[in-house]
Parts: C-alpha cells; sequence; structure tokens
C-alpha cells in the first residue's frame, strides 16, 4: 500500500479513493496506518451473496498535487 500511495503522489494524483466492508477491520486498520479517512457510508451499495452489503469509504487527499 505505501508503493501505491508514494506512486500516486509522484504521478500528480490528488486524491486514492476506496471502498471497504464495515467489518472488514484488517483492511480498515491497513487503510488507516497508510494514511487513508474513513469519510462516509455508502448503504447497501453492492450485493455479495445475495445481501446488499454497506461501505465504508476510504480516500487519502494529497494536498501538494492541489494546484
Amino acid at each position: 500500500m505505501a508503493a501505491l500511495v508514494e506512486a500516486s503522489r509522484r504521478a500528480g494524483l490528488w486524491k486514492l479513493l476506496s471502498r471497504v466492508f464495515p467489518e472488514n477491520r484488517a483492511s480498515r486498520n491497513l487503510m488507516a496506518w497508510s494514511g487513508f479517512a474513513e469519510i462516509g457510508v455508502h448503504k447497501a451499495h453492492g450485493k455479495l451473496d445475495d445481501v446488499w452489503r454497506d461501505c465504508v469509504i476510504v480516500e487519502q487527499v494529497f494536498p501538494e498535487n492541489l494546484a
């Protein structure tokens, strides 16, 4: 994840955005450790095994690339 974040920053991207299932603590911890912020929840975002699932929205903004 650190390599992806750094490569994105160097490439001039201004934001990385993803979604994680709420109960996936390992992924949520990885995203937080990597500098992502949890900014909201998509309710009933998609179906998995015939069950509508919520997704936590995470993002990391690179202010230096917002010019």
